[in-house]
């Protein structure tokens, strides 16, 4: 069987999906991955359940296009576990479930995720899907990484809203756009880009289930934050105290001292070795005592 990684890559090639990702614009292909019941299905969602309940902060749950608490809904038991028995009736009425961190889990799905962090220069998290009815789940909302989507089983009818925001990746509050760019309905088999700061919306036409890579490239920010302790050390105005002096000029040379220092340490930045360094931070190695584990359980996807 064509692993997931492989058959992305058969789809676009790495140089394309990074002209995707570059250009931030979605991209819907229909038919592209016949072969997506193979990745997972509802009964190796419901092994990862019964693997994992120990683990509640792996699931997220929607209804109505609202978070629905485990905690307020009697969903944690007295210890502190997924309660299996109590969630069932949500179920039934259609809720929807992310499962998060199926390479955290799973020796395919952690294999899947090293193979597409190293090819694209990336961290990549594995998540899914599973939307029960006909319910909305998530309100509209928009993602802080690149997604890329393979649909598994069902139906969903997607929403696009407005265009991608600047800096997705900050904490902040917006107003989610009126204008409703784009709509379609993703069926088994179809493989969707969605590019971070994307606002989109979901209803399932039937039980739905999809799997998600969600990819993220550092900022510039996150180098600033890699070099900052070193500041110091590197540039003595960089380590001088300020203060507010009387005197315009004094504050206007020491102004000026410390936005020179400032430039030399942007310029002697390497940016590329910077990036190499912050990847070698965040990706995950190739974990032998994952390779093969859960084999049963990994079968059954």
């Amino acid at each position: 069987m064509t692993s997931f990684s492989e058959k992305i890559f058969s789809i676009l090639s790495v140089s394309e999906w990074n002209e995707q990702f570059s250009k931030r614009q979605l991209r819907h292909i229909p038919a592209a991955f016949p072969e997506s019941a193979d990745l997972m299905s509802w009964g190796w969602l419901e092994d990862f359940l019964n693997r994992e309940y120990t683990r509640p902060e792996l699931f997220r749950f929607f209804m109505n296009g609202r978070p629905v608490e485990p905690s307020r809904f009697g969903l944690i038991d007295g210890k502190g576990r997924l309660d299996r028995k109590a969630l069932r009736p949500l179920l039934t009425q259609g809720i929807t479930t992310i499962f998060n961190g199926l390479d955290s889990s799973s020796g395919y799905f952690w294999e899947e995720a090293v193979k597409l962090e190293q090819a694209l220069g990336a961290v990549v998290t594995i998540d899914a899907i599973g939307s029960f009815g006909t319910v909305c789940g998530l309100p509209p909302h928009y993602d802080d990484r690149d997604l890329i989507i393979v649909q598994v089983a069902g139906r969903k009818h997607w929403k696009i809203l407005g265009t991608p925001v600047e800096g997705p990746w900050r904490k902040r509050t917006m107003s989610v756009p009126d204008t409703v760019t784009d709509e379609f309905v993703m069926q088994g088999g179809d493989m969707l880009f969605v590019p971070a700061g994307l606002y989109h919306q979901c209803v399932p036409l039937e039980p739905s289930l999809h799997l998600g890579a969600l990819i993220t490239r550092p900022c510039g920010a996150d180098l600033l934050k890699m070099v900052q302790p070193r500041w110091e050390t590197t540039d003595p105005e960089l380590a001088a105290r300020l203060y507010v002096g009387d005197g315009e000029t004094d504050l206007q040379q020491q102004d000026a001292r410390l936005k020179e220092a400032l430039i030399r340490l942007v310029q002697d930045m390497d940016v590329a070795a910077l990036t190499r360094a912050w990847l070698a931070q965040k990706q995950r190695p190739v974990r032998a005592d994952l390779l093969g584990a859960d084999k049963k359980a990994d079968d059954g996807r």
